[in-house]
C-alpha cells in the first residue's frame, strides 16, 4: 500500500509542475490621434480565436485610462487574438495578433475621429 501510493505521488510531480510553469505572455500598444496626441481613455476587447472554425471567444474586456494611450493585455496564452479598440468620436479598430512564445506589440494604433 505505501509502495503504491509513493508511486502515484511521485508520477504526479511532474504533471503538477508542467501545469504550474504553463507561461503567459503580454500584448503592449498605445493610442493616439492626429499629430500623435495620446488618447487617455478607451476600450479594449479581446477575443481568442479559432482558426480552424472562425470562432471568436471573448477573454478580455478592458477599461483603460492611461495619460500616455499605453495598454498592456495580460495573462495570454499561445495563440491568435482579436484586438478590438473603440473610443467614443472615433474609428474602430481592429487587429489580428498571434502570440507565440514570446510578448507582442500591436506599436502605435493611429484612430481618426468621426466628427
Amino acid at each position: 500500500m505505501m509502495k503504491r501510493m509513493l508511486l502515484i505521488i511521485l508520477i504526479s510531480i511532474p504533471l503538477f509542475a508542467a501545469q504550474s510553469s504553463k507561461e503567459t505572455f503580454t500584448i503592449w500598444g498605445r493610442i493616439v490621434y492626429n499629430g500623435f496626441s495620446p488618447i487617455e481613455s478607451f476600450s479594449i476587447k479581446v477575443f481568442e480565436l479559432n482558426t480552424f472554425t472562425n470562432q471568436k471567444k471573448i477573454i478580455q474586456d478592458l477599461k483603460i485610462r492611461d495619460n500616455n494611450g499605453e495598454f498592456l493585455i495580460k495573462n495570454l496564452n499561445s495563440g491568435t487574438y482579436l484586438i478590438e479598440i473603440t473610443v467614443e468620436n472615433y474609428t474602430r479598430y481592429s487587429i489580428i495578433k498571434t502570440v507565440g512564445n514570446k510578448n507582442e506589440s500591436v506599436g502605435e494604433i493611429v484612430l481618426q475621429n468621426t466628427w
